[in-house]
């Protein structure tokens, strides 16, 4: 875990609640990568003021928490420990849980709870959708820095499964921005009681807890191969999308990666792709394929539609893994993938990971060969790290000699990526479109 922190890591920030001080670790590639954002600022205050009112009162403090999209962890942590330092508080009775879609995220929760002294038996962290769980669980305190961008059927839905998963006296705690201040408070009022709404300029926090009299418990939703089936208002579009002349079915979700439609650097990819034709699989029997960092599918898709519609001579069955940072995706891409795959006996498989450089022993255990065949890489580039150099490396050590990788990204960023191309690969294509380019390049054989 610590060479994740030390290649993401932006910086060190310190932070004080309740007369206690703490640090914690930020990365480029998470939400507010610069400082604590002012939305948890404001939340972890009125949060210390409900607090002080429980100690006043002799009221029960929360022992069970759930920081749902946690990001680096500071709700939780701080939410947590405050609680835990209460006189009287039996702290092995303290249980937290943190969840984020993103691997990347789940990570530096992990860092930053232990670095501030969260005993590792009172925590837990996973990448899972918001209020994922098991059907039994119930929460004395449900905190969020509620993710604005996830969606606006998956905000509302977060409102009634909250509600649902609340212990008797349990209480959710949650902070949104402005503009969506008036839904969240329809919704609430809807679904819950609401106990409190306090606003500063830019943000407002809500507190609600259940309300017996309105419609009944919502269970939370549980991460399968379609997870959505449980949480139908995760679902955003279906529709039908042709690349290349090669058609494909696709579904997608709020909260995952990418858009409905594909982007420029899949297009390019996929053109690039069909360009090279047979070189891809030559004297593969049994190819392996990689996607890594892609969308909801589109590039696996279409590739399984292209194998099968376009005359790709393969003797054997393939195996296909998709990985990348964030869960939603990969249960997406892999549904979508199997959903446009020649033949069942295709095996697609996910993997969940931050960073192809340091998950590539994993990544060619799971390959079930000596190496993958082909590569299809669509990175997130997070400043500050060295992610051509360490791209490289790894593809050294993932593509068996005379395999290709086909990398597709803004154009700039390509063009410091093909600087960076080791003696060990030669350049086989490229191709350019509207602002991103697509390469491939073999390993040499002698490599």
């Amino acid at each position: 875990m610590q060479a994740y922190i030390d290649i993401y890591k932006n910086k060190e920030v310190k932070f004080k609640y309740r007369k206690k001080d703490y640090v914690f670790s930020l990365s480029h590639g998470l939400f507010s990568s610069a400082e604590i954002d002012t939305g948890s600022h404001f939340l972890l205050k009125v949060f210390s003021e409900y607090l002080d009112e429980c100690i006043k009162n002799s009221e029960p403090l929360p022992q069970k928490i759930l920081d749902a999209g946690s990001g680096i962890g500071v709700l939780g942590i701080c939410a947590a420990t405050a609680v835990s330092d209460t006189k009287g508080f039996e702290k092995d009775k303290l249980e937290i849980k943190f969840q984020d879609r993103d691997e990347l995220a789940r990570i530096f929760t992990i860092n930053n709870a232990l670095k501030n002294n969260i005993p590792p038996n009172n925590f837990s962290a996973y990448t899972e959708p918001l209020l994922a769980g098991s059907k039994n669980s119930f929460w004395d305190l449900i905190i969020s820095n509620i993710p604005a961008k996830a969606g606006l059927p998956v905000l509302e839905d977060f409102v009634q499964r909250s509600r649902g998963i609340l212990s008797e006296k349990g209480r959710a705690f949650i902070v949104v921005v402005n503009p969506l201040a008036l839904f969240f408070e329809t919704m609430i009022k809807k679904n819950a009681a609401l106990l409190l709404c306090e606003k500063t300029k830019g943000h407002t926090v809500f507190v609600y807890k259940r309300d017996l009299e309105k419609s009944g418990q919502t269970l939370p939703c549980l991460l399968k191969e379609r997870f959505y089936t449980d949480c139908p208002a995760y679902i955003r579009n279906k529709s039908k999308f042709e690349i290349e002349k090669i058609s494909y079915n696709m579904e997608t979700v709020h909260g995952a990666s990418g858009f409905d439609n594909p982007g420029f650097d899949i297009l390019t990819a996929a053109k690039l792709t069909k360009k090279l034709g047979q070189k891809i699989f030559s004297n593969k029997d049994k190819p392996s394929i990689l996607v890594w960092s892609e969308d909801q599918g589109h590039f696996s898709s279409w590739f399984s539609a292209y194998i099968k519609n376009d005359g790709l001579f393969i003797k054997n069955d393939i195996r296909l893994i998709v990985s990348g940072r964030n869960i939603l995706s990969l249960v997406m891409a892999k549904y979508n993938t199997e959903n446009n795959n020649q033949k069942p006996q295709n095996k697609i498989y996910i993997h969940c990971a931050a960073d192809i450089y340091l998950d590539k022993e994993i990544l060619l255990e799971k390959c079930g060969e000596t190496g993958f065949s082909l590569i299809a890489y669509f990175p997130e580039i997070v400043p500050g790290t060295k992610f051509a150099e360490t791209s490289w490396e790894s593809f050294e050590t993932l593509l068996e000699p005379g395999s290709i990788v086909i990398i597709a990204m803004a154009s700039s960023e390509a063009e410091t990526f093909d600087r960076k191309k080791t003696n060990a690969f030669t350049r086989l294509g490229d191709i350019k479109r509207k602002g991103f380019r697509a390469c491939a390049y073999c390993k040499k054989s002698n490599q």
